[in-house]
């Protein structure tokens, strides 16, 4: 038998090569990740976002990927949820309630202004308004007086003053993209659609609990109409089926939904009929801002809310919503991921006859 004789030196620089090759080869690994990592940004970015909103210092590899690609379809299932939040005549308490909550959740609203009513009695004044402005509302124009049956140059006055109104007041008139029909009762009227068409991409006209950017799915939806003072329940019914928002049909008659009737959930309605109780009307107005989620998919947007307050005060008037339900529903809109944008960031795509939202996450 052959004896080996044992070499504890030679072993030890057997051992001691191994180490190093490994050593050399984790180096390697390292380096090229880290020039990836620096190299392809975008990468770069969502780790350091995903590290951040977790707290916590990750190892890059399956993990982060997987949850990389979760946190983008939590992003895009947020930017699937949006909300307008609309603001009627200027009333005071849109400034000196609404405002601050607005403010606490970092929202802003779309005020409708009537300029004849500036500065009259319980409604802001010209300083209000360009407050509201320079923070970064949305100022609007809306008439003063029912647009119905108004001879034709009377017509054209009411509706082309605001905008003339609302510039000389300083304002960009380029903002002033929409108009408020009073009473949201122009819906069918092709005299009063054409005469706001003259100056404004868009008007605020009719009610619905969702605005279709497409105007489709309108036929035999329930709809909250009004008529001088009055609540009507009644139904939207299209004689003929549309496929886009555009104004007029082949023959000349008008469309039952475009750009000039876009419908706004009358918050005051709902006030009114549950008899002011808070929890009833949350739970309706839950309901409808989530109603959206089934018609808006992967990031595109088909329909979204239009929520139209007036009053923010606890008085229960016929335009009253109560503080600590408005307060309540925008809680609701922050801690739920909603996003609020403003009746501004609406545009009009003349090839696609369709509304859309600029500069939206989709």
């Amino acid at each position: 038998m052959i004896m080996t004789k044992f070499e504890p030196f030679r072993t030890l620089r057997l051992l001691s090569s191994s180490v190093v090759v490994r050593i050399a080869v984790v180096t390697i690994m390292v380096i090229v990740m880290f020039l990836v990592f620096m190299l392809n940004p975008t990468f770069a970015n969502k780790y350091l976002l995903y590290a951040k909103e977790k707290n916590s210092s990750m190892q890059i590899g399956p993990d982060l990927i997987s949850a990389n690609i979760e946190d983008q379809q939590n992003r895009r299932q947020i930017s699937n949820k949006l909300v307008i939040l609309t603001f009627g005549d200027i009333h005071k308490s849109q400034f000196a309630t609404a405002r601050p909550i607005l403010d606490k959740y970092n929202f802003k609203g779309s005020f409708f202004v009537p300029c004849d009513m500036v500065g009259e009695g319980s409604r802001m004044d010209w300083d209000d308004i360009k407050t509201l402005y320079n923070e970064g509302h949305d100022i609007q124009a809306k008439s003063d007086d029912n647009l119905i049956d108004l001879s034709r140059d009377k017509l054209d006055s009411e509706v082309s003053q605001p905008k003339e109104c609302l510039s000389a007041h300083g304002l960009n008139p380029s903002t002033i993209t929409t108009f408020a029909v009073r009473h949201g009762n122009a819906v069918s009227n092709s005299t009063v659609i054409n005469m706001v068409a003259k100056y404004y991409d868009m008007a605020i006209n009719g009610f619905s609990n969702l605005m279709r950017l497409n105007c489709t799915g309108y036929e035999d939806q329930p709809n909250s109409q009004r008529v001088g003072s009055d609540e009507l329940s009644s139904l939207v019914t299209s004689p003929r089926h549309q496929t886009d928002c555009r104004t007029f049909f082949d023959d000349g008659s008008i469309t039952d939904a475009n750009r000039y009737s876009i419908r706004e959930w009358n918050h005051n309605a709902k006030d009114r009929k549950y008899a002011y109780n808070s929890t009833s009307i949350f739970n309706t107005f839950v309901q409808v801002v989530n109603s959206q989620t089934k018609y808006n998919n992967n990031g595109v947007i088909n329909a979204i809310p239009l929520i139209a307050y007036h009053n923010i005060d606890n008085n229960r008037g016929k335009s009253s919503t109560d503080t600590s339900l408005f307060e309540a529903e925008m809680k609701y809109l922050h801690d739920n991921g909603f996003k609020v944008i403003t009746i501004n960031d609406l545009a009009y795509d003349e090839m696609s006859n369709r509304l859309y939202v600029k500069n939206t996450l989709q």
